[in-house]
């Protein structure tokens, strides 16, 4: 036979049990209603030394229900820039389309003048920190723009928005003179040389295009609380690539092994400047429970 000590002990956890469970429910059921999580998914941007990180999940879901895994929808407009979506898939999809369009228009020349402070740019050189009067290869969008852009798209649909939160992530070229000297027998010779630097540029948004830029991390997602916990306490300035790609998948593991509705792997896209620039890719396996 049971003490009162003992039943009131088995009632109180009880009550524990029960409670968790509803808080949960609630959880659950607000997080499908609301349309931005209703897919689920997380990104997170972090920047190196010459250098950004961009990871991305790969579980897309109905709510607690998982009904596909591959990686989350990426845009890249070029070599030096890269946008990722979060939020409700078919809106991620038309935003993605519908800025690759704008931007084709304006590579292409259709678009005389933007409206907006909008502005192409061009590569010189081949982005090592050459002198300047390098080979030009081709007009691009810098990072910049591309947020710029991105938000002018999503404050236009402000009455029937994109549930879309992006990510822009990028290297921003930086001209920097440098002077050389030269001695002969008699003078000394003095030349300015001017080279180009890549800057790291991270902006994060909301459904309406409000921009939030930071110059170490940025986080969106239904995991973007605990993705800012573990970036914060893992991440630190001048990152080499190699580490860059280390912290930033151990960051984003740790936070989605809390969270259920996203996960099932990741990939982390490092963008690199100077002579080795490009993006590359890394694929991680993660808890797929």
């Amino acid at each position: 036979m049971q003490t009162p000590q003992s039943l009131l002990f088995t009632y109180y956890i009880f009550i524990l049990l029960l409670s968790s469970t509803i808080i949960q429910l609630k959880t659950v059921n607000a997080q499908e209603q609301d349309p931005t999580t209703m897919n689920g998914g997380s990104i997170m941007a972090m920047s190196g030394q010459n250098c950004v990180a961009i990871a991305v999940d790969k579980r897309f879901g109905s709510g607690p229900q998982m009904v596909n895994v591959s990686p989350r929808n990426v845009l890249i407009p070029n070599s030096k820039c890269l946008v990722a979506f979060t939020g409700l898939g078919g809106d991620c999809q038309s935003l993605a389309e519908e800025l690759s369009i704008l931007i084709s228009e304006k590579m292409m020349g259709k678009s005389s003048s933007s409206g907006f402070g909008f502005g192409l740019e061009e590569s010189c050189g081949d982005g090592s920190g050459g002198e300047e009067g390098g080979s030009v290869t081709k007009s691009i969008i810098s990072p910049r723009s591309m947020a710029s852009l991105t938000s002018h798209v999503l404050y236009g649909r402000r009455r029937s928005p994109y549930y879309v939160e992006p990510i822009i992530a990028g290297l921003e070229p930086v001209v920097v003179e440098e002077e050389e000297r030269g001695e002969d027998d008699e003078t000394t010779t003095t030349q300015k040389r001017k080279k180009i630097q890549y800057r790291p540029y991270l902006c994060a948004q909301d459904v309406i295009g409000a921009k939030s830029q930071s110059e170490s991390f940025v986080c969106s997602g239904v995991a973007s609380k605990s993705l800012y916990g573990t970036a914060e306490a893992m991440w630190r300035p001048n990152l080499k690539p190699d580490e860059l790609a280390r912290v930033c998948g151990r960051a984003f593991l740790s936070a989605l092994e809390r969270d259920c509705l996203s996960g099932y792997g990741a990939i982390v896209y490092v963008i690199l400047g100077g002579g080795n620039g490009g993006i590359m890719e890394y694929d991680l396996a993660c808890r797929s429970d």
